[in-house]
């Protein structure tokens, strides 16, 4: 019985060790984002290339809808097909979470939420306007 609590706490210990605060508790590299939208349009979403200000598309969808994205070092664009409907540029921000991993020190940890881009996150919702 003392074996199976040692290898049980091993292996939570080295669940945390070897994963960031970012991704054990701030959501990890995937983020849920609401769209919203006063009509239902035909949307896309993708990363912006700063060099050239293009936009790599990732995936297209039908608003009001929930979407799943990466979680990137680049902020993301949100536009419809109508060119009547605004265009949202959503900025990274740290994601707070990450700050754990800051404050204990842990060059690994940081690492791993940076690599797998847990130590980003956006807005959770977005409104998108449409020009009548």
């Amino acid at each position: 019985m003392k074996k199976m609590y040692s290898i049980l706490s091993l292996g939570i210990a080295a669940t945390f060790t070897l994963s960031g605060c970012a991704t054990i508790f701030g959501g990890g590299d995937m983020q849920k984002i609401t769209v919203n939208s006063d009509e239902s349009k035909s949307m896309s979403v993708g990363y912006l290339n700063k060099k050239d200000n293009s936009v790599d598309i990732i995936q297209t969808f039908d608003a009001p809808s929930v979407i799943t994205v990466n979680r990137e070092s680049k902020d993301l664009v949100i536009k419809s097909t109508d060119t009547n409907c605004e265009e949202i540029v959503l900025e990274k921000k740290l994601n707070p979470w990450f700050m754990g991993d800051v404050l204990a020190l842990s060059l690994l940890s940081t690492t791993v939420d940076a690599v797998t881009g847990a130590m980003w996150e956006y807005d959770d919702t977005v409104s998108i306007e449409c020009s009548k």
